[in-house]
């Protein structure tokens, strides 16, 4: 196959005089390259807008449209077209303004040696080649800095933000617009119980150059909602020994889903121990708890109405339940997954509750957008969680409270947060979702709990400055949203 040969550049010369035109036409593509020919500046900005010349060899003295009115025509069109003023006077004003208006070179008629233009046009070619391959390489660097999923930022001397990138829109919900526009923006996004430990760090980077750091802290996205991040700093190219740094400049790393995926990690061997003991357990248990449930009776029947007899009787049956709830929480569950948008899940359960919500007088706040909900789950089991998640923020919620549901993602899991203002806060979230509580007439929180992680996700609950909210999270679906076909 014959090889393809690049395309000659081509040069367009813009001369009154036909003779001189022709004539460094003629030079032109003795050179190898291509000529273009136009006769005054109105002609010479049509060809240039035709036929897009790599140089433009430019005279100033012509009718209709001089050399300088074409340059600020040109100018002002956006045209960066590199040009060469061939003028038959060699007037320094000319000169100047013609340089001013976006020449980029000037040599006198009558070339008196070819040789002198050549060298003008190659060394035009070359500094254009390379303004290029500048450009080209600014705009990859640039690409990359600002669509890499990291925050990437710069702070001044007042931990103010100097750059950030797109991907503060990502990882937090702000725009880079909006965050270099609010000062102390990096800190305020900072959870308020890590942000003194950060400033501490990032102070103590501006005052020592040679201090590195790698910390993890908790970020606030736009919604409240908690980030987990590691903050890094990146290493200055110099640093002289003595003086402050003038700016820190690092990256943040989302490693939410990380944690989660080792919470989940961590919580399946426990469930996995706790299972294998419980088997082994449960049968010692319950043989002398039916004993002594069965003295209880034998002592109720010879003597009734003993309290002693009755309060150990009721203990013992309590055992019993919990014995019950614990080998129900720790018992398989098979699942049925199929394609579904978790849009249409909340919906439909919203529909389903809708008496009890309009008998509190509430109407939760609703941001979930089908495009991002596609999962391949048991609709059932989901819409069971779901509706556990909503009765029970619905129970805490204050009088006149406020409640949402909104979804967001991150790169591996789906996440559904059902959250209000709060009543009162919970005394103890560690024991939210243990299955040792009596209590309620839905599956319970610990079930749900239970059935997220079977799914491979993972439900946890937060309170902060009144507010408590559940975040569920489920596997993405594989396919994305365009295998997904809404049933509603």
């Amino acid at each position: 196959m014959a090889e393809t040969l690049p395309a000659a550049k081509c040069i367009l010369t813009v001369d009154d005089d036909i003779s001189v035109r022709a004539t460094i036409a003629a030079w032109i593509e003795d050179t190898g390259y291509t000529p273009i020919q136009a006769s005054s500046g109105v002609e010479g900005l049509e060809k240039l807008a035709q036929h897009k010349p790599d140089l433009v060899l430019l005279d100033l003295r012509m009718p209709v449209m001089d050399g300088l009115a074409f340059l600020d025509e040109k100018k002002r069109l956006g045209d960066d077209t590199p040009v060469i003023v061939v003028s038959g006077r060699a007037d320094l004003q000319d000169a100047i303004r013609a340089f001013r208006l976006g020449a980029w070179d000037y040599i006198t008629k009558p070339i008196e040696s070819f040789e002198l233009l050549e060298h003008a046009v190659s060394v035009i070619f070359e500094r254009r080649d390379m303004a290029l391959k500048i450009r080209q390489a600014e705009a990859r660097y640039t690409n990359l800095v600002q669509n890499i999923p990291l925050v990437i930022f710069s702070l001044d001397e007042n931990l103010n933000l100097q750059f950030v990138n797109r991907a503060s829109q990502s990882m937090l919900g702000f725009s880079r617009e909006e965050a270099l526009e609010s000062p102390g923006w990096l800190l305020e996004r900072i959870h308020p119980d890590d942000r003194d430990r950060v400033r501490q760090v990032l102070q103590g980077s501006l005052d020592d150059c040679t201090l590195t750091f790698s910390k993890t802290c908790r970020l606030l996205h736009r919604t409240g909602r908690v980030v987990h991040g590691i903050l890094k700093s990146v290493p200055l190219g110099s640093c002289d020994a003595g003086y402050g740094r003038p700016v820190v400049e690092g990256i943040i790393l989302d490693i939410t889903d990380r944690l989660m995926l080792e919470k989940y990690l961590v919580q399946k061997e426990k469930v996995k121990t706790l299972g294998a003991i419980s088997a082994e357990v449960a049968h010692e248990i319950r043989n002398p708890l039916m004993s002594i449930g069965g003295f209880a009776r034998r002592l109720l029947k010879k003597s009734p109405g003993l309290a002693e007899a009755e309060i150990i009787l009721g203990e013992a049956q309590r055992l019993e339940r919990i014995l019950d709830r614990i080998r129900d929480y720790l018992s398989p569950v098979r699942l049925h997954r199929t394609a579904i948008l978790l849009s249409d899940v909340v919906r439909d359960c919203l529909e389903l509750l809708s008496p009890e919500l309009d008998a509190n007088g509430v109407s939760p706040s609703l941001d979930v957008e089908p495009d991002i909900t596609a999962v391949e789950e048991d609709p059932d089991l989901l819409t069971q969680v779901v509706i556990n998640l909503i009765r029970s923020t619905l129970t805490t919620l204050a009088p006149q409270g406020r409640m949402w549901i909104r979804a967001f993602v991150s790169e591996q899991f789906l996440h559904l947060e059902i959250g209000g203002d709060q009543a009162a806060p919970v005394e103890d979230v560690e024991k939210v979702f243990l299955p040792f509580d009596e209590g309620g007439d839905t599956i319970g929180l610990p079930f749900c709990y239970r059935l997220l992680r079977t799914m491979g996700g993972a439900l946890a609950f937060e309170q902060r400055d009144g507010k408590g909210f559940y975040t569920m999270s489920v596997p993405r679906g594989e396919h994305g949203p365009t295998g997904f076909k809404s049933q509603r």
